[in-house]
């Protein structure tokens, strides 16, 4: 890549590449981070200059120095404005691994059967055994709502782990110690075999909360009614979305139409169980739910050439300390954030996906964005898109998982699902966030002239509102829409 030179270089897709571990390690120990964009864009003159030929006193090894071609690479992104850019996308790395984790819907009769057996072995071991169900289920909330996160960037690893840490219990279950976690592809509905003993349900054997008392049993919708609200929610819209943004916090978001946001509304469009994280997790259908999430970060990953911890960071605009300690924490596991970047070391992978997307999405799609800087040049569409902003949501009055839901002329035209525990007030990631947003991203011609109203409505019924939370009680939250913007 520094063999030549590059007239109109990016950040994603040529200048990160320019630095390896090494240096970022050792200019890190000098407080110098050239590991994300913000960071190193900040100090890109430095660099120039600590880099160029003929006589560079950086990298300090001789062999390392950089050619002229990539000094005058970096010098020409730096004469452009430091402009971001997307990556280049790069090919999948066929990379031999202990586990292959299979769409559950391609899984043979014998893999079923192994899966059944482990699933049920499991499911009769002491409530108070670490490797059985009923401890590994209480650690996503209920008994013990202090140990998962959800709404922040450590999001996907702490799930990442944590259905490894299932499968190792599966793979403990004599007779199936080969058996890998499959996941549910969501786009699809769950095959029939989620919906017979023991993949159905769950009962407790002992007491988690007072709503769910020993010899609670969980429960989910039946299959078409969970197709008709993962259609409804526009799910696999927005995981198609999501995957293409090559920034983090656009991947991730969820106010926006980020992987995460997709998440909440599968949680609530399986139900009942599956619709708060208080027990969710007790539902059989929320491992396979969850290993899906782990294998689209991982497709992600992938795509935007981010699999490793330093082109992970990368791709995060703003703060990264997530991945450094003692922020990495992923509790109650002794694994941290940052060592979960790379799947293939954790000995892991995923197969494709029985079928594949209905629709061809674009490689790389830059999300669309309310501001732009001047410099840039900026560009509405002929036929523009509009966010339509819930600002200031007061979650911690709502008592479990909502949906927003806008209306123009009194036709709904976007649902938002929020999923969160019923006692959110008992959840520290849930005190830091107290005030949230929901974006709907809607075609302009949808509320132009129109008028626009929204909801708030509790996925189950709540005891004092039943099925419509009045917004006064919810921090009486504004509406805010604009046009979005590309560059030109």
């Amino acid at each position: 890549m520094g063999d030549e030179v590059v007239a109109n270089p990016t950040y994603l897709g040529h200048i990160r590449h320019f630095f390896e571990p090494v240096d970022i390690e050792h200019m890190g120990r000098l407080g110098v981070d050239l590991s994300t964009y913000e960071s190193l864009r900040d100090r890109a003159t430095s660099v120039y200059f600590v880099t160029k030929p003929p006589d560079p006193w950086m990298p300090p090894d001789p062999a390392r120095h950089w050619s002229a071609e990539r000094s005058e690479t970096f010098a020409n992104w730096i004469r452009n404005g430091f402009p971001l850019g997307d990556p280049i996308p790069q090919e999948p790395t066929a990379v031999e691994v202990a586990r292959v984790r299979k769409d559950a819907s391609a899984l043979n009769q014998a893999e079923i059967d192994s899966l059944k057996l482990a699933f049920q072995r499991i499911m009769q071991r002491d409530a108070d055994d670490p490797a059985g169900y009923f401890v590994l289920a209480g650690r996503h909330w209920f008994p013990t709502p202090t140990e998962c996160l959800h709404h922040e960037d450590r999001f996907n690893p702490w799930h990442r782990v944590y259905v490894t840490k299932f499968e190792d219990a599966l793979r403990s279950v004599p007779g199936a110690e080969s058996v890998t976690l499959p996941y549910w592809d969501i786009t699809r509905p769950p095959p029939d075999f989620l919906f017979d003993p023991p993949f159905d349900s769950y009962t407790l054997p002992e007491t988690i909360h007072p709503s769910y008392p020993a010899g609670h049993k969980t429960t989910r919708f039946e299959s078409d009614t969970i197709a008709d609200l993962v259609a409804a929610e526009e799910i696999p819209e927005t995981i198609a979305y999501a995957i293409t943004q090559p920034i983090w916090n656009d991947f991730i978001s969820y106010e926006g139409r980020g992987i995460e946001a997709a998440h909440d509304s599968g949680h609530g469009a399986t139900g009942e169980t599956m619709a708060h994280p208080d027990a969710a997790a007790f539902d059989p259908i929320f491992w396979l739910f969850h290993a899906n999430w782990d294998r689209l970060w991982w497709q992600w990953q992938q795509k935007m050439n981010a699999t490793t911890v330093a082109t992970f960071r990368s791709t995060i605009l703003g703060s990264a300390d997530w991945l450094d300690p003692p922020f990495n924490d992923l509790r109650p596991f002794e694994e941290t954030a940052d060592q979960t970047i790379d799947l293939t070391a954790m000995g892991i992978s995923y197969a494709q996906p029985a079928e594949p997307a209905p629709e061809p999405v674009p490689t790389v799609r830059r999300a669309q964005v309310g501001s732009l800087a001047a410099a840039e040049g900026v560009r509405v569409n002929e036929s523009p898109q509009a966010s339509v902003r819930l600002k200031g949501i007061h979650r911690l009055s709502i008592r479990g998982s909502f949906r927003a839901v806008l209306r123009a002329n009194g036709e709904v035209i976007g649902r938002r699902t929020f999923f969160q525990s019923t006692e959110p007030g008992d959840c520290t990631t849930c005190r830091e966030r107290a005030k949230i947003n929901l974006d709907f991203l809607v075609n302009a011609d949808d509320v132009l002239g129109k008028a626009l109203s929204t909801s708030i409505e509790p996925i189950m019924p709540d005891p004092d509102f039943g099925d419509t939370i009045p917004l006064v009680a919810c921090g009486n939250p504004t509406l805010n829409a604009r046009l979005l913007l590309e560059r030109a």
